[in-house]
């Protein structure tokens, strides 16, 4: 007897008896997948044992089936029944609350967003610990020196929930908005990429529909009055110490730390609206996970170079050097916070990338911005959050908050990014299509807060010429949504007339792409709103952040018309009529920042001015000495217009002594020198104007009033660091200048090292 037959060998029974006596199928389990026929041997069947596998026979469901009885379908419709009930009294419960909310918004006065002592009374409030963000945030502080009046329990929740708009966040993979800051964000080319299987994204849009029924108002509302108690308990850092002792500001002391801090939230944080304020300070104060100290460090250099104090210098005799300990502070900083992306040092490296410029350090400052704007990408703050707001059992105001930083992190990058790539002449790293943020901000509170300068009772220097300033309405948020509009006509020029693809272009696409800016540009200004509009000749000086917002909608007129007058920048050259058409457009806009920067130095000095308002005045003033031959004669105020431009470049060098302007510095002179060359005498009375550093007067034909005591008006009265006059510019070398020094667009990247 064989082995394969003998029963000794397998058990001693047959596979058809054992099916019936043990309930296995007659068939194994990779046989039945394979669709094969089976010997049904045990322990192995034939096809299996030869190819050394395991054989395993499944039981055989007609031998273990059971009969579904009457009592068991009773029971399973009684089960049924109690869930129907039990859903109907939640819906009953769900519409309670709903008239309840209602009610409690009827007594919510309607002018809630510009009241801060009306604020909800149910607040929670944050405290997060930095180590461990992912809890959720209450305002209440461990000291027993701060009260809060918000620590009650909230009788009503509050759910965030936004009705849907325009852009879908579609595949986000995985949540980005998890607190902790390690999530990444992967898009749908990545193999670490995770889509959203169609029940889940019917879900999202189920939900979304649901929660169209929730009011914004109620969110605003919330992050309104967090805002206004945020700002109350900040005046405790000053009158309790026992309070401000147990903060870290990084070895610094506090009262230096919170001069730094109070010159950023007056000038700086105006400017793109970086910081959230409310959270960062809140997180201060609490050790919340807001704030690091790679941020503050950032927050310091930054502030120091708007700083009137000495001290703030590592050597007391070289200006350059204001600062330069929180800078050597944060690059240290930085190993430890790079290998782990988080909200505040996305934050603390586009702030500290976008001050460098004015330090001379353009690289650093770009690559920095550039290790910032990928962070964003890396977190996933590029995509509409608001849909995992349903999804996260994270506290409402909590997740509000997050939102709300969001949007003013993703947006202030982007348009610092556009202005950044217009002063170093660099493509832009950020683009609107990679994102679906909505750029509407919820937190209004800012918008109408009493704006003053700031002043420093411990300043070194102080311009006692500087007339008293009449305290308004801050207009933070308008004044950046329109800053927005103007970033992204910004990045159009830069695409159309400044990228290497536009030089290739055919005159008719170009031409075309400039009617189309003009008119933006036309529709941005009429639109503006009234409380934005500002007339130098008639109005009181707006804020800094204002004037530089009108600074910058004529300087990009002037952008958008140097493309076309700057030879062999194109491939074609314009008719004389429509390159006067643009050379006019060029002086209007010049004109109009003269008026601008008149009324900014007046009310405010070039002192602590930003590089912003200092590139509109080195396009305006290099527009002018341009086209001097062939424009100072059709306006009256022409020399007047680039004897105020230069006055206030140098006047704006000798009192921040910044190093970054080396080039744009030296391209003036020697338009300057072009200007003496070209126009050495003039018929009626002579107005001088000389150079520092070289003997180059130039003369206007301005008629002087009869009582105006003739005589040069010269600049030798002005001090000009010396290491200025020896590297900008040879005054020996008396080569004419011509226009070839625009060949490069020297508009586009004129704050760019050699």
């Amino acid at each position: 007897m064989s082995a394969l037959t003998n029963p000794e060998v397998f058990g001693g029974t047959s596979p058809r008896l054992r099916v019936a006596a043990d309930g296995t199928c007659r068939s194994c389990k990779r046989c039945r997948q394979k669709k094969v026929r089976c010997d049904g041997h045990l322990p192995a069947c034939h096809a299996c044992r030869s190819r050394g596998r395991s054989c395993d026979y499944p039981r055989d469901g007609r031998k273990t089936a059971t009969r579904s009885r009457a009592a068991d379908i009773r029971s399973l419709q009684s089960q049924i029944e109690e869930l129907k009930a039990q859903l109907n009294t939640n819906n009953a419960a769900e519409s309670r609350a709903d008239i309840q909310t209602a009610d409690l918004q009827s007594e919510i006065p309607s002018n809630m967003s510009n009241s801060c002592n009306q604020a909800p009374q149910t607040l929670p409030q944050p405290i997060c610990d930095r180590d461990n963000p992912d809890q959720d945030l209450d305002l209440a502080t461990s000291s027993p020196n701060i009260v809060n009046p918000m620590q009650q329990p909230s009788a009503i929740q509050w759910p965030l929930e936004f009705p849907d708009d325009d852009g879908d966040a579609g595949a986000i993979s995985p949540n980005p908005m998890t607190g902790s800051g390690q999530s990444h964000f992967y898009g749908t080319t990545s193999l670490l990429h995770e889509s959203p299987t169609g029940k889940e994204s019917t879900r999202d849009e189920g939900i979304m529909h649901e929660s169209a029924r929730f009011l914004i108002p109620d969110i605003q509302n919330r992050l309104i009055a967090y805002a206004a108690v945020s700002k109350q308990r900040e005046l405790v850092l000053h009158s309790s110490p026992s309070v401000s002792m147990n903060i870290d500001f990084d070895g610094i002391q506090m009262d230096l730390a919170m001069h730094l801090l109070d010159l950023h939230w007056n000038r700086l944080h105006y400017l793109y609206l970086l910081t959230y304020r409310p959270a960062i300070m809140d997180s201060l104060i609490n050790n919340g996970p807001y704030v690091n100290k790679l941020l503050l460090n950032a927050i310091y250099l930054q502030s120091s170079l708007w700083s009137d104090r000495d001290s703030l210098r590592s050597n007391p005799l070289d200006p350059s050097t204001t600062g330069m300990t929180f800078y050597h502070r944060f690059k240290s900083l930085l190993f430890e916070h790079i290998d782990q992306p988080s909200l505040p040092t996305v934050v603390a490296l586009l702030i500290c990338g976008s001050c460098l410029i004015q330090y001379g350090k353009q690289n650093a400052g770009w690559t920095f911005c550039g290790m910032g704007y990928r962070m964003i990408m890396d977190l996933g703050y590029h995509l509409d959050l608001r849909k995992e707001a349903s999804q996260t059992g994270a506290n409402s105001v909590t997740l509000a908050i997050d939102i709300e930083i969001q949007r003013r992190v993703y947006w202030g990058a982007y348009a610092s990014d556009k202005f950044q790539s217009l002063f170093l002449g660099r493509p832009p790293a950020m683009h609107e299509s990679d994102g679906n943020i909505p750029h509407e901000y919820l937190d209004s509170y800012e918008e109408l807060e009493a704006w003053s300068p700031y002043k420093d009772s411990e300043a070194t220097t102080l311009d006692e010429s500087i007339p008293h300033y009449q305290c308004r309405p801050a207009y933070a948020l308008s004044t950046f949504q329109h800053l927005l509009q103007l970033s992204r006509i910004t990045a159009q020029i830069i695409d159309e007339f400044y990228t290497f693809k536009s030089t290739q272009s055919s005159e008719t696409v170009l031409l075309q792409a400039r009617s189309e800016i003009r008119a933006r540009l036309s529709q941005w200004t009429t639109r503006l709103p009234i409380h934005l509009l500002f007339n130098p000749e008639t109005d009181d000086t707006p804020p800094p952040y204002q004037v530089n917002l009108h600074t910058t909608y004529w300087t990009l007129h002037i952008l958008l018309e140097q493309a076309f007058l700057i030879q062999n920048h194109f491939e074609f050259i314009l008719d004389p009529s429509a390159q006067e058409e643009g050379r006019k457009l060029c002086i209007q806009a010049a004109l109009r920042i003269w008026k601008l920067v008149e009324a900014y130095k007046e009310a405010f000095s070039l002192r602590h001015a930003h590089y912003d308002l200092s590139y509109a005045i080195y396009s305006a003033v290099i527009v002018m000495l341009q086209h001097f031959d062939k424009s100072h004669r059709d306006h009256p105020d022409y020399l007047d217009c680039i004897r105020f431009f230069w006055l206030a470049i140098v006047e704006y060098q000798k009192l921040t002594s910044h190093i970054g302007w080396k080039k744009p510095f030296e391209q003036l002179r020697k338009l300057m020198r072009k200007v003496k060359k070209s126009n050495r005498q003039t018929g009626r009375g002579e107005q001088a104007v000389t150079i520092p550093g070289d003997s180059v007067t130039i003369t206007t034909t301005q008629a002087r009033p009869a009582d105006e005591v003739p005589g040069p008006n010269t600049f030798d009265e002005l001090y000009l660091d010396a290491s200025w006059d020896d590297t900008c510019f040879d005054p020996m070398n008396d080569t004419l200048i011509d226009d070839s020094i625009f060949a490069d667009g020297t508009l586009f990247g004129l704050f760019m090292q050699h």
